[in-house]
């Protein structure tokens, strides 16, 4: 993975702006802690210029700390989207949108309803 993300990429997700390939693939780590069986689906793509928009399902089991919270041991089910943009042959820009209240939800951290 770490050839295809650029040094210098931007990622915009949450409301926060997090700079650098390290920050990235810290990123993927911490998720992977967090749901050491973690599957990411590709359902739908879209390419437009130097841009992709990926459409996708994340499911894993919660064993590790996410977003505050403890290993709980439930298993997770999320559909998200990205926006990547490409210049060559690297991703410079990553914009994305997780299910972060379906997530939560499901993890029991906040009510489902």
């Amino acid at each position: 993975m770490r050839k295809f993300i650029s040094p210098d990429v931007v990622m915009y997700f949450g409301g926060l702006t997090q700079r650098g390939r390290a920050a990235y693939l810290g990123i993927v780590a911490a998720n992977m802690k967090a749901f050491p069986d973690l599957k990411w689906t590709v359902e739908d793509m879209r390419a437009e210029g130097d841009t992709v928009g990926v459409r996708y399902t994340m499911t894993g089991t919660h064993e590790g700390p996410f977003a505050g919270v403890e290993g709980t041991g439930k298993k997770i089910h999320a559909e998200s989207f990205a926006f990547y943009r490409l210049s060559h042959g690297k991703v410079v820009e990553e914009r994305a949108q997780l299910d972060m209240l379906g997530i939560l939800q499901q993890l029991g951290a906040l009510p489902a309803a």
